[in-house]
């Protein structure tokens, strides 16, 4: 098993009580190279760079980290631009991939990202794991004049047009939302045929889409005691449409990001009962980590919960995890048909 870091340039993870809340904090504490490079240097598979456009000050739409539907970002939230961060991050690196978590498909021209990201991989010399999702925040969408009604056909379109971007000497598409033929878009990405497309979502939708269109499936599970076979009636989706298609699951990666906290064994998380996911000492974090592998992720994505809401804390916390964790979790044998991620 792999572990990847949910990097802060959304702010820091944290709760209160049972529920996801993010805590924004300013640009300048992001720090987004320094973390990475201490990342790679501890053995981190994989950094993930979260994406939205803008947060309205208020809002009805439900956010799918927490069951309440309660939103997890503060009105007024410091964001950094995931693209931007990332080729900036590419650049001061060497080894650990770059992912996107999850670039919001419909947001902007899906030839607009395929350039940003093409440029990613060939930064980084092959290192882009593109995570792309179709997004919850209606108001959002309304900010950006696009109907939140059609983002499951324009998530589908986009990815189709990545594909054919990276893939393509002369680019088309015909389609109901996007329409254009005899492109040029190179260069293309370093991985060939094409960087991978990982799908994030929670949905029954989400998980037949990714099954059709994408390379692996990528949920996000931050509850406080979260069960890592909870998406097991998704994964039969998955397994449903790819028999439909015709679709070897052995090239169909599971991954998924969930919260961590690393602490000795005499702090309040490790002797809870029942103990937070993935908190605790090493011991219970690998013991929870089984359960991941049991389930069929190879990814697992650390989202640091930051209790002190500090860069130093979380800084400590990733360089827990890289010496206590990473080595005997790269041991663990994940489970089922599906790819190993390495």
């Amino acid at each position: 098993m792999e572990i990847g870091l949910y990097m802060n340039t959304h702010g820091f993870n944290t709760r209160d009580g049972k529920e996801a809340v993010l805590r924004s904090i300013p640009a300048q504490e992001m720090q987004p190279v320094k973390v990475a490079q201490l990342a790679e240097g501890l053995g981190y598979h994989s950094l993930w760079f979260p994406d939205h456009v803008t947060i309205p000050l208020t809002t009805i739409s439900d956010h799918p980290a927490n069951v309440s539907g309660r939103r997890a970002y503060e009105p007024r939230h410091t964001m950094l631009d995931c693209a931007v961060t990332m080729g900036m991050v590419a650049s001061h690196t060497q080894r650990v991939k770059l992912g996107s978590s999850v670039l919001i498909a419909p947001y902007r021209h899906p030839l607009s990202d395929a350039r940003q990201f093409a440029t990613i991989d060939v930064a980084s010399n092959g290192r882009l794991l593109f995570g792309v999702g179709a997004g919850w925040q209606k108001e959002e969408y309304e900010a950006l004049g696009i109907s939140i009604e059609e983002r499951g056909a324009m998530t589908e379109e986009c990815i189709e047009i990545y594909k054919r971007a990276w893939e393509d000497d002369a680019v088309s598409y015909d389609g109901q939302h996007y329409n254009f033929a005899n492109l040029s878009m190179d260069p293309k990405p370093i991985q060939r045929p094409r960087p991978p497309i990982y799908y994030g979502g929670v949905s029954k939708a989400g998980a037949r889409r990714a099954a059709r269109h994408c390379d692996g499936f990528y949920p996000i599970l931050v509850e406080q005691h979260e069960d890592p076979h909870r998406l097991a009636p998704l994964q039969d989706e998955i397994r449903r449409e790819a028999e439909q298609a015709g679709k070897d699951l052995s090239q169909f990666a599971m991954l998924v990001a969930v919260t961590a906290l690393p602490t000795d064994a005499d702090d309040e998380p490790a002797r809870m009962k029942p103990r937070a996911n993935c908190a605790g000492t090493a011991e219970q974090i690998l013991e929870d980590l089984q359960g991941y592998a049991a389930a069929g992720y190879s990814l697992v994505v650390f989202l640091m919960h930051v209790r002190s809401g500090t860069l130093s804390e979380y800084l400590e916390l990733v360089e827990r995890v890289g010496r206590e964790v990473i080595p005997a979790a790269k041991r663990i044998e994940p489970q089922g048909e599906w790819q190993r991620l390495a």
